[in-house]
């Protein structure tokens, strides 16, 4: 052994550690923004479909219900202003593409509804949750591109069984993949002079700018703008309460609307019809 050790630069020790720190915040913005897209989003949403869907469920079906009678109304007062007798099952037929759209929409609502209880009830416990972050964390570290500039092509596809895996919360998965990335070599050679140290970490800064960036644009949609309203009990109320209103303000229009469809038929019946003959 020599008898006189290597003495490391102070700059270039300086610089190898602040540039590990650099490492280790960019791999955890590429994680939260993963987590952003899934599961919090989705995770969002499930609530909000939760405490919300059903009365936006019943706003839809009233509002078809409107629509479909004023759609009736324009059918036959198009006839009697024609001189015909309204045919209402040549109405009904031209009715039945307009209500099979909506027939469509209302089911995709209640899918919703039944796909977010199906969530909610299947999600991880906060030590698998925790378990799969920490997993996926690690593995950004490794394998991630914008980390590991010089991957082989046998690295870059296990990032894609990785990214696969998370999207797809396999924690079975994510926990093999690991191990292999442990066996594996690192596919990131850190710089070591002055040079390639400073230019390293201007690249890991910017990175790091552009994601806060992104975050701060994701976040700026919802549902995250939605997350503290979702936590608000008085929030859901009152949003429960306009929804109720328009379902009641939607009715009375839908009753008028069928008092006013029933007068326009009672002409189809009182009207002395004459053949054009």
């Amino acid at each position: 052994m020599s008898e006189y050790p290597i003495q490391i630069h102070p700059e270039v020790a300086r610089l190898t550690a602040e540039n590990g720190l650099l490492r280790d915040e960019l791999a955890r913005l590429v994680v939260h923004i993963e987590e952003l897209h899934d599961p919090i989003a989705p995770n969002l949403w499930a609530i909000y479909q939760t405490k919300l869907g059903h009365w936006e469920l019943q706003v839809l079906i009233v509002q078809f219900d409107v629509a479909e009678l004023k759609r009736q109304i324009e059918l036959v007062q198009a006839a009697l202003n024609r001189g015909e007798r309204p045919d209402l099952a040549s109405i009904d037929r031209e009715l039945e593409i307009e209500r099979q759209a909506w027939h469509i929409r209302i089911e995709e609502a209640r899918q919703r509804i039944e796909a977010a209880k199906a969530r909610l009830n299947s999600l991880f416990s906060a030590e698998e949750n925790e378990e799969l972050k920490r997993l996926y964390r690690a593995l950004v570290k490794k394998l991630h591109p914008d980390l590991n500039p010089n991957l082989t092509d046998e690295q870059r596809r296990l990032w894609q069984r990785v990214q696969q895996a998370f999207a797809a919360a396999d924690l079975a998965e994510l926990r093999a993949l690991a191990l292999f990335a442990e066996i594996d070599a690192d596919g990131f050679a850190p710089p070591t002079t002055l040079e390639s140290l400073r230019a390293e970490q201007q690249r890991l800064r910017r990175e790091i700018d552009e994601l806060l960036k992104r975050i701060e644009e994701i976040e700026s949609r919802p549902p995250f703008t939605l997350r503290d309203r979702l936590a608000d009990d008085a929030w859901i109320a009152s949003r429960r309460a306009e929804l109720e209103k328009t379902i009641e303000e939607l009715q009375s229009q839908r009753h008028a609307l069928e008092s006013h469809l029933q007068q326009l038929l009672s002409q189809r019946h009182d009207r002395p019809w004459f053949s054009q003959n």
